[in-house]
């Protein structure tokens, strides 16, 4: 008879669930996170379904969390900072200034339709 799923952790939030799943699946322990896809989209009712619940056999529980036991505390926004992006700053080839604006239409022959055709053309 295959071992039954336990719950050994809850979570509220996605992130905190999946980072729990990796530890113990780099460990070889098998695990499954129960709810997460109901949290993730009614987020307004997790604690309805009491959160993501992360299970694994009954045999692997106490590896487990012994695992996760000793999982020191990870930043999360430590993480989100390595991930963003930093804003690329663009300069001016021939003076190299950051002070640069791009010229989204022809100023020029935006006036002269107004003044001509009564209505604007946006030129590129």
């Amino acid at each position: 008879m295959a071992d039954r799923l336990i719950t050994i952790a809850t979570f509220d939030e996605p992130l905190k669930a999946n980072m729990a799943k990796i530890k113990l699946e780099s460990e070889g322990t098998g695990c499954f996170l129960a709810g997460e896809n109901f949290v993730a989209t009614y987020w307004l009712l997790a604690n309805a379904e009491r959160g993501i619940k992360l299970q694994v056999k009954k045999s692997e529980a106490e590896r487990a969390l012994e695992i996760l036991g000793t999982d020191e505390k990870v930043d999360t926004e430590q993480i989100e900072k390595n991930l963003t992006p930093e804003p690329i700053n663009p300069q001016c080839p021939k003076c190299h200034c950051n002070d640069v604006e791009y010229e989204k239409f022809s100023k020029k022959l935006f006036y002269l339709s107004i003044l001509f055709l009564r209505f604007p053309l946006p030129f590129l």
